[in-house]
């Protein structure tokens, strides 16, 4: 039993047009359906329905991308089957229906791998040393050219050391005043001054045009092909969450392309639940409200969680929404001057 995979399959056109986990649902029901071919041929007719997809991690949202560029197929409604040929992956089930292993094959198989396992061990173990080293010193490269953009942008000389140790007489560095908080609330600030070049920064690969990128990214922020609008410190914390289940960055697509099809999705983080409050003189007051009311008239970044939720708590006790607003703006304004 197994399943090939061309050598040329992340350069087949379909597949580079799909989402990295567009791609893996792919793979995953590839090896789904030879699994099903071995194991009971004279019964698997070689589809699957969504029940399927869901149990494997998958989404409607990805099938269609998948039938949308020819790597899934609909044989009817709501079932589908994969696209197979060569180029991409071929079923092996076939040319070789091997028996499943005997319990003496089966120990027999272990006790040889054992064998050698412990014979390339060292050699592994150093390998995976090696490597972790050479990422650690990548990622410690991208922070430094990252702090760097980010001071040209805010024009700022100064950019402060994240990971500095804090004196061991202090009895919680992290606490409210101490200075690792004051250098995450800044480095936050001057991500937020440009959210865009913050996220191209952070995406694994910088080809394509930035510009239709750039694009792109007003796009989901204002919300498109029925997504909602997209926070900026939200859309960059699903860019950064993207990057690192990239090992492979020359296999990721565009930019432009991964926030066009939405695949910022399925790493975003968990947004603030929606609210909607009605006043009695038929005044309703949601996430649109405030941002015309508070948003649009504070700095990017002032306006916080915490102040959301106080906002909400107010008004649903009875207090003018338009004097808790004003309120929220002079403490944005205030902070944006210290």
């Amino acid at each position: 039993m197994s399943v090939n995979f061309d050598s040329t399959f992340g350069f087949d056109p379909a597949v580079q047009d799909s989402s990295m986990a567009a791609r893996g649902l792919y793979a995953t029901m590839v090896t789904w359906c030879d699994h099903q071919i071995y194991t009971r041929p004279d019964s698997f007719d070689g589809t699957f329905d969504l029940k399927r997809v869901r149990s494997v991690g998958g989404t409607v949202r990805l099938v269609r991308e998948l039938v949308e560029n020819g790597l899934f197929e609909e044989a009817g409604e709501g079932v589908y089957r994969v696209v197979t040929r060569r180029g991409l992956a071929v079923f092996g089930s076939f040319k070789n229906q091997k028996k499943p292993l005997t319990p003496e094959e089966a120990a027999e198989l272990h006790e040889k791998k054992v064998v050698a396992g412990h014979a390339g061990g060292k050699a592994s173990g150093e390998s995976r040393r090696a490597k972790a080293e050479a990422n650690r010193k990548q990622n410690e490269a991208d922070a430094k050219q990252t702090a760097s953009t980010s001071t040209k942008q805010t024009g700022s000389t100064t950019v402060p050391n994240q990971t500095k140790t804090m004196p061991s007489s202090s009895p919680d560095p992290s606490g409210p005043g101490s200075k690792q908080t004051a250098s995450v609330a800044e480095a936050e600030a001057r991500a937020l001054a440009d959210p865009f070049a913050t996220a191209w920064n952070a995406y694994p690969r910088h080809t394509g045009s930035k510009t239709e990128a750039e694009k792109a990214w007003n796009l989901a922020i204002q919300g498109v092909a029925g997504r909602p609008p997209a926070d900026p410190k939200q859309l960059i914390g699903s860019v950064i969450a993207y990057a690192k289940t990239i090992d492979e960055p020359k296999y990721a697509p565009n930019m432009s392309r991964w926030l066009r099809q939405g695949a910022y999705m399925d790493t975003m983080p968990s947004q603030p639940k929606p609210y909607r409050h009605a006043l009695p003189d038929g005044t309703v007051i949601d996430d649109r409200w405030i941002t015309s009311h508070i948003r649009d008239h504070v700095p990017v970044g002032t306006f916080t969680d915490s102040m959301r939720t106080d906002f909400w708590a107010c008004v649903k006790t009875g207090f003018d929404p338009e004097q808790k607003a004003e309120e929220i703006i002079n403490e944005c304004q205030r902070k944006a001057q210290r």
